[in-house]
């Protein structure tokens, strides 16, 4: 209980504000672009799979800590902190794929107020479970969003996002090592760090800002299994001033616990 609390207390400052976000023009604006590293030797989880081996195979390396070459680091979130006025949101739908019984992407950004899809490319039964992570139940577990089954391969589901903060997806359907980060946004200034662990935020008005990286940590495993008692995510900030028509350089390196 402790840790979940102390996981809780850590994603809440990425909470997105109450305040609005205004979609403006923005004339001569700048880049923000880096790349996220790992400090020391990875730590890679390989979880076994029980059930579905013909979709799914004998063995799945956890996807919440993908390392590549010189260590760069997949799957980081790059935001802006508390710009109110920009550009405007990506006009494209968000979709969540499962396919070998892995969610991909990992990690996928939505708009507050917008909807995305969810699909199932596997001929095998998926149960979707979403959780808040900025809330918990009555026992202590973070609060429910949705939870939704798709048993036909080719089934899709378009879902609201109208509950801001970063929601933790797990599937109840016997595939414990699948999970996934839906991250409800305010405003349009936050990117995923790529396979190569560069990322880029463009049409960013001129001005000094704060910008953070979000990595949910490594989770623990009980029995096998992806459990709430994770290592609690990795967060760095640093401020940036973007000249007009400019591109400015901000890197990340963390080391795990």
């Amino acid at each position: 209980m402790k840790k979940i609390l102390v996981l809780l207390l850590t994603l809440l400052p990425f909470a997105v504000s109450a305040d609005s976000y205004k979609e403006i023009e923005v004339k001569n604006g700048g880049t923000i672009a880096g790349t996220v590293r790992l400090k020391g030797s990875p730590r890679i989880e390989q979880l076994k799979v029980a059930q579905d081996n013909a979709r799914c195979g004998t063995t799945k390396t956890s996807p919440s800590l993908v390392v590549g070459k010189d260590n760069v680091v997949a799957n980081a979130v790059i935001s802006i902190e508390g710009i109110s006025q920009g550009k405007q949101f990506p006009a494209e739908q968000p979709v969540i794929d499962q396919e070998k019984c892995e969610y991909n992407p990992h990690v996928t950004i939505v708009p507050l107020g917008s909807k995305f899809q969810i699909v199932n490319s596997d001929p095998i039964l998926h149960n979707v479970h979403s959780y808040d992570m900025g809330k918990t139940d009555a026992v202590g577990r973070p609060d429910t969003i949705f939870n939704i089954a798709l048993p036909v391969a080719g089934m899709k589901r378009e879902l609201p996002a109208d509950v801001p903060g970063i929601h933790m997806t797990l599937c109840d359907a016997g595939h414990p090592w699948m999970n996934a980060y839906v991250v409800v946004t305010q405003h349009p200034y936050y990117a995923v760090s790529d396979a190569n662990g560069s990322f880029t935020i463009d049409n960013v008005p001129p001005g000094t800002y704060k910008i953070k990286m979000w990595h949910e940590g490594v989770p623990a495993l009980k029995d096998g299994k992806l459990d709430f008692n994770s290592d609690k995510p990795y967060e760095l900030e640093k401020s940036v001033t973007v000249a007009v028509g400019a591109k400015e350089n901000v890197d990340f390196e963390f080391s795990l616990r």
